[in-house]
């Protein structure tokens, strides 16, 4: 009877350990798959495709929004060629953030990191790199899809125009050598 009891304790225990391994790997990627198929990503990847007005209490397109930041999200797959990002930089808080296919957040940048008023961004994938990059910042991505978050701060309304102008001169486009 004992060692019945055991047997069946070990059991319990490798499959609750099994399960925890499978949930930690696999849970991040879940969650983004179903991001991914709630907005659409897939129809539009390596091109913007969000820009948000100042969040309320109906916003759905982002999870969590502060009401005192404008959003645009570029999701990029960059196994082929790098994606060159470009956007002018307004006089408030901007920055930029970019997430792995796993959701890692591994570069973010912002308005105090940018000497210029434009900003020209080369992210090139795990095995793809451009073989001629003038002027810009490369960021290297330690997988081949994933998203780009730019946030512009609000603050009281007076710039929404320039900003929205902001949003609108944003650019994710593939990279060609020419």
């Amino acid at each position: 009877m004992f060692k019945d009891y055991l047997r069946k304790s070990a059991l319990i225990i490798i499959l609750g350990f099994l399960l925890h391994l499978i949930f930690i790997t696999y849970f991040h990627t879940t969650i983004l798959w179903f991001f991914d198929r709630s907005i659409g990503a897939n129809d539009s990847v390596n091109t913007v495709l969000l820009h948000t007005e100042t969040a309320n209490s109906d916003t759905r397109a982002l999870k969590r929004p502060s009401p005192d930041l404008m959003y645009s999200l570029c999701p990029y797959d960059v196994k082929y060629k790098p994606l060159v990002i470009t956007s002018a930089i307004p006089d408030s808080y901007w920055s930029i953030s970019f997430y792995a296919d796993n959701t890692d957040n591994y570069v973010t940048l912002n308005d105090h990191d940018i000497a210029e008023n434009n900003i020209k961004i080369y992210l090139v994938g795990v095995n793809s790199e451009p073989k001629k990059v003038e002027s810009g910042i490369v960021v290297v991505s330690p997988s081949n899809s994933g998203y780009v978050l730019i946030r512009l701060f609000v603050g009281n309304g007076e710039n929404l125009q320039a900003l929205k102008d902001v949003q609108n001169s944003l650019g994710c486009i593939e990279y060609n050598e020419s």
